[in-house]
């Protein structure tokens, strides 16, 4: 009997497994079939946009063909401007406005000096306003009173409201 009793639940954990089996595959089949079934409605969709943007392109393409003329303007002849006699040139160098470019020459200064040009210069202090020259309170050196003069003194402790 014990026999019997084993192989009757060795067959129900065997078709509980297999059930088991069949719908975890048709779990992950539909999950891929969802997938499937997305990416296609994400590429039909590329698909319509793609359409429609070459057919509007070639629209504005055509449209801006035709917009142009056929004939093209005539070009103005290029005239050339009758050339001006230059003055004969001294071998100086001259610049946009025709003034001379000529290097000055530079003197050589000695290691150690500083030309007054780059020597540093320090701000003279400003003069004191009229309120840095008004003589100040002297300074209080001892203890603080604990009462100012015509008040009296507050409770110690905690300070409540409504009484």
């Amino acid at each position: 009997m014990t026999r019997l009793l084993l192989a009757l639940a060795g067959v129900v954990l065997l078709a509980v497994t297999a059930l088991a089996a069949v719908w975890l595959l048709g779990q992950l089949l539909t999950g891929l079939g969802l997938f499937i079934v997305g990416a296609a409605g994400v590429l039909g969709r590329l698909l319509w946009f793609l359409l429609i943007t070459g057919v509007l392109a070639g629209v504005v393409y055509f449209v801006a063909s035709a917009w142009r003329p056929s004939v093209r303007a005539p070009v103005r002849p290029f005239k050339a401007r009758p050339a001006s006699p230059r003055p004969a040139s001294d071998g100086t160098k001259r610049g946009r406005r025709g003034n001379r470019t000529g290097l000055a020459p530079v003197p050589p200064v000695p290691a150690g000096t500083v030309p007054s040009s780059a020597a540093p210069v320090i701000p003279a202090p400003a003069a004191p306003t009229t309120p840095e020259r008004t003589p100040t309170e002297p300074v209080q050196t001892g203890p603080a009173p604990t009462t100012a003069a015509g008040t009296e003194a507050a409770a110690s402790g905690p300070v409540r409201s409504g009484d």
